[in-house]
């Protein structure tokens, strides 16, 4: 058991994406802390206003609930404390992992506002654990999340046919005249309306960001663009990022389209993308280098001569966050896939001259190849 090998006889987490992983709630805010032991019954302290959504969410955990955010209500951290204090077996914890080096976070699901642990957390918790060493965890929890469990899969393929969703709004939102504001709106708008409910899935959220022409789509390749009011002309391409959670499971995805019908150059851009992809998704198998896929794409986008237009990773993890940081598929990275890892595959193409194409899908690495999750038509008409 990797906490008995790191020696941790317990682990007080708070952030949502951890939460959830051990407990199966994806916190509201980040106002919960999630009490893993190594013996005995973990325990999740959770405001009182949250009780219905945890209460059902809950997977072989014990809530323990406090008042929170009323008038009466004491304040948190003293609630909490006292409450972490009395936790059974707490006084002999020696050694305790926390969350000290989660740089990147997962947003919960007041994405305007998210509780973080940091000194106040640390204070809070030597003051509740005084004879303990504090430990980061953070090394073990991000090595538990590189593969998932059967139940975080069945979530995970939720959240990619939610995307779905969203890549076939943009599909068909796509015309001369819209700008990147409205298509991006559209597609969330279709992905909250449409999917909430979906498969059970009950807190849906769509993060689009919708690039048009090719000043806009050529720098497609940043970790994030902006959507702009700018208009769409008649054979510009429009490119689709789309971020999606459902119930603390993410998905991302990426589409590409033209409006009005491709040139001969945007359409052999488009069918090297389509190839790369396809080139990568084959290869995808446990026991591969990441390095090995991310050629497998790369490779096929230098045949077709167009080397220099390719300059990010073939993809990334994801999971329990937007992005992980296993495994990469990149030129240098040291990774080595097995079963149970989720991935994106997004080759991509950028050039000034006609803007930007990237094709994104999230695939599984399964015990004998790979599995397209949510699997959606690849077209740029």
């Amino acid at each position: 058991m990797a906490m008995e090998v790191a020696q941790f006889d317990a682990l007080v987490l708070r952030l949502p994406e951890n939460v959830l992983l051990l407990s199966g709630f994806w916190p509201m805010i980040g106002a919960a802390f999630l009490v893993f032991p190594l013996d005995g019954t973990p325990v999740c302290i959770i405001p009182d206003c949250y009780k219905a959504e945890a209460s059902s969410a809950l997977r072989s955990v014990q809530p323990v609930f406090f008042s929170y955010g009323l008038t009466d209500s004491p304040p948190s951290d003293d609630a909490v404390r006292k409450l972490l204090s009395a936790l059974p077996g707490a006084l002999n914890w020696r050694r305790i992992g926390y969350e000290a080096a989660f740089e990147a976070i997962a947003p919960s699901w007041n994405s305007a506002e998210s509780l973080v642990p940091a000194a106040g957390t640390v204070s809070l918790l030597q003051s509740a654990f005084p004879n303990a060493l504090l430990v980061d965890a953070s090394g073990l929890l991000k090595k538990e999340r590189r593969t998932k469990t059967k139940y975080e899969i069945s979530r995970l393929e939720i959240a990619s046919e939610i995307s779905a969703i969203g890549l076939e709004a943009f599909q068909h939102a796509v015309d001369v005249g819209r700008t990147g504001v409205e298509l991006a709106a559209d597609v969330e708008r279709e992905v909250m309306v449409r999917a909430t409910g979906y498969r059970g899935a009950v807190r849906v959220r769509a993060y689009a960001q919708v690039t048009v022409g090719p000043e806009e789509t050529s720098l497609g390749y940043r970790p994030n663009v902006i959507s702009t009011t700018r208009q769409l002309r008649r054979g510009e391409i429009a490119l689709l990022e789309l971020g999606l959670v459902a119930d603390g499971y993410w998905a991302d995805r990426t589409r590409a389209r033209v409006a009005g019908t491709p040139s001969e150059l945007q359409q052999a851009y488009f069918d090297t993308v389509v190839l790369a992809q396809e080139a990568a998704i084959a290869s995808i198998k446990p026991g591969i280098s990441a390095s090995t896929v991310d050629m497998a794409a790369r490779s096929t986008i230098q045949s077709a001569g167009f080397a220099n237009f390719f300059p990010h990773i073939t993809g990334h993890g994801l999971g329990f966050g937007y992005h992980e940081s296993a495994p990469i598929l990149g030129p240098r990275s040291q990774d080595v896939l097995e079963a149970g890892m989720l991935t994106s595959v997004e080759p991509a193409l950028y050039d000034s001259s006609f803007g930007g194409i990237r094709i994104e899908d999230d695939v599984l690495v399964t015990s004998n190849g790979s599995k397209v999750l949510g699997p959606y038509l690849k077209s740029l008409i």
